[in-house]
């Protein structure tokens, strides 16, 4: 695998896949009769983020359990766009959230 440090890229990626899982959630919201309700939407797109971002003190067998993001520049590719530092996906949660019911 070659990771290439792309801050640019993988911000732009890191964005829309933050996008693409708010809409998932929403829309699996409005199934359940619950599309509307913001404040439930932003914490579990909030929650996931984190635990994707690394933010959360997670453990595995006793040691740090630290995702680090990346991107695949095609799929079954083995180039990457990473940044350093990891994702930080949670920080954008409230903007996106709030993109999201302005266009409603």
């Amino acid at each position: 695998m070659n990771v290439k440090d792309d801050r640019q890229e993988f911000d732009k990626r890191q964005n829309q896949l933050i996008r693409e899982l708010a809409y998932s959630f929403k829309r699996t919201l409005g199934k359940m009769g619950l599309g509307d309700d913001r404040d439930l939407l932003e914490n579990l797109v909030w929650d996931v983020a984190a635990i994707v971002d690394g933010s959360r003190d997670m453990k595995l067998e006793g040691k740090p359990l630290i995702p680090c993001l990346t991107f695949a520049e095609k799929r079954g590719g083995t180039d990457l766009i990473g940044t350093k530092g990891g994702s930080w996906m949670h920080e954008i949660c409230s903007g996106v959230i709030e993109e999201m019911f302005e266009e409603d």
